[in-house]
This record gives structure tokens, C-alpha cells and sequence, in this order.
């Protein structure tokens, strides 16, 4: 051990009087603070936040957005990809990424194309907000619709590696064989909160709200509050009637019947 791990060692176990009054002294300087000067700091602050946000717009607009455009199969108008300090997307794998207009999310959010299939697909509607870190783990397709907000730490298609143990003994821990991917979708309006989770082969009706940390999984009725890990459906959500006009009267009977198979469903045990 060094000479000053030593020393160090001895203030922080205060082994005598001497060691005790360099440890409080210690203490007391790194306690320290300077007080607020009244509009100073103040304008400061204005000022740091509006260089580096400048700064990191700069970036965005001139170099690492253009480049990820460039490795996705398509985005639409009004795309943007927020600094959370990164820059950019990683893209792992061939994973072929399609984003409508008006997409927003973050340089950390992690996307992989997983080696089972030739091209997965990841496709993003319109007017979606994609929060930071979630992670896109693909082999095939998932499918995210419009006005969606999602929070999700993991969005799998995949179990990500083989349930067999002698599989999993290759190098590199081995992929999923096939028939273990399952395509998820996710429809239009939904709020997938923090800490959520999909699965694969989850498919998750219009209007889903999810609680923060509940694990989706199988058929989800569309306008459902759900929670919990499986999850289960709270309660069924009031369809805003304004809705109506913007998806059509067919689109909006399909939900009132789906809802209608969802309860039915429920009181019989099918």
C-alpha cells in the first residue's frame, strides 16, 4: 500500500487526535460552498444552458441525426434525435429501421438486429416519442404505431439467447432458434410507462396504457389500463369519442367489438 493510501486510511479511521482533527478539517473544507450572488449565478445558468444546448442543436442538426438517417431504410420529415450524451444510435446488426414523421428519441437508445433472420425491422409510425435508454432487441419485426409514448427498458421479439444450456455454451452464448421469435406490435395512442417491458409475440391493442414497471405480454384489448408482471388488465378506458373523427367510424366499432370479445372472454374463461 502507498505512503498516501496510508495516510488516507488513517484520516478516514481517525486513529488519534492528529488524524481525528485532519479528518474534521478535511470535512469542513469539502463542505464548503459559495453563496449565491443575487443575479449573477442567476444569468450564469441562462447562459451555460443556452450554450450547450446551441452547441449540442449544432451537432444534432449538422452531424450525428444526418448520419443516423443514413443508416435507417427510411425516416420521415420532422425526425429528431435528442442529446442525452451520446451523440447517436449504435445500430447493431443489419436491423432495418423505418420512422415516420415527427418521431422523436434519444442518441442513448439502444437498437440491435439479432442474427436469425436476414433483415429485422424495426418500424416507427407517425408522432411517436421513443424516451431515454430503451433497448430494441429484434430477430424479425416490431412494429410501433402512432402518438405512442414509450418508456420501455426492453422491447424483444427474442428471448435473446436459447433456453438449452448446451446451447448457450457456443461462444458468444449461442442465438434463439427460430421458432422461439415472435413479431411484436404495438398500436396507435399508447403510453408505455417507465420500466415496462414487451415480449415476444406480444401484441398490444390501440390506447393501451401501461403502469410503470408492468411486463407485457399476449393480447392486449385496445383502450386497457394495465399493471403488474405477467401483466392483467386494470380496467377498460374510456374511448375518447373526439378520437372518432380522426380514425374513422370503422376503426372506432372495430375497438367497441373488440372490447365487447375481451369481456365476453373474460366471464366465460375461454
Amino acid at each position: 500500500m502507498s505512503v498516501w493510501n496510508t495516510l488516507s486510511l488513517k484520516i478516514r479511521r481517525r486513529e488519534s487526535p492528529f488524524y481525528d482533527f485532519l479528518y474534521r478539517t478535511a470535512k469542513r473544507v469539502l463542505g464548503c460552498s459559495m453563496p449565491v450572488i443575487p443575479g449573477l449565478h442567476a444569468f450564469l445558468y441562462r447562459e451555460w444552458a443556452t450554450r450547450t444546448s446551441a452547441w449540442h442543436n449544432f451537432w444534432r442538426i449538422v452531424y450525428y441525426e444526418p448520419m443516423f438517417k443514413a443508416a435507417c431504410r427510411k425516416v420521415g420529415s420532422g425526425f429528431k434525435l435528442w442529446y442525452a450524451g451520446n451523440g447517436i444510435c449504435r445500430i447493431v446488426g443489419n436491423l432495418q429501421i423505418s420512422m415516420g414523421d415527427n418521431v422523436t428519441m434519444f442518441d442513448n437508445v439502444s437498437l440491435a438486429g439479432i442474427r436469425i433472420f436476414d433483415e429485422p425491422e424495426l418500424i416507427v409510425g407517425d408522432n411517436t416519442y421513443i424516451a431515454p435508454r430503451v433497448r430494441f432487441m429484434i430477430a424479425r419485426k416490431v412494429t410501433i404505431g402512432s402518438h405512442c409514448l414509450i418508456g420501455c427498458v426492453m422491447i424483444a421479439d427474442n428471448p435473446g439467447h436459447p433456453f438449452d444450456a448446451e446451447q448457450r455454451m457456443v461462444p458468444g452464448g449461442g442465438l434463439p432458434p427460430a421458432e422461439l421469435v415472435a413479431p411484436v406490435r404495438i398500436g396507435d395512442f399508447c403510453l408505455l410507462n417507465l420500466t415496462t417491458y414487451v415480449y415476444p409475440g406480444t401484441v398490444v391493442g390501440d390506447g393501451v396504457v401501461a403502469k410503470i414497471g408492468t411486463h407485457l405480454k399476449g393480447v392486449l384489448p385496445p383502450f386497457a389500463l394495465v399493471e403488474g408482471s405477467p401483466c392483467r388488465v386494470v380496467k377498460l378506458l374510456p374511448i375518447p369519442e373526439g378520437i372518432r373523427a380522426r380514425v374513422g367510424e370503422e376503426r372506432y366499432e372495430s375497438w367497441i367489438a373488440q372490447r365487447k370479445a375481451f369481456l365476453t372472454e373474460q366471464q366465460t374463461g375461454v
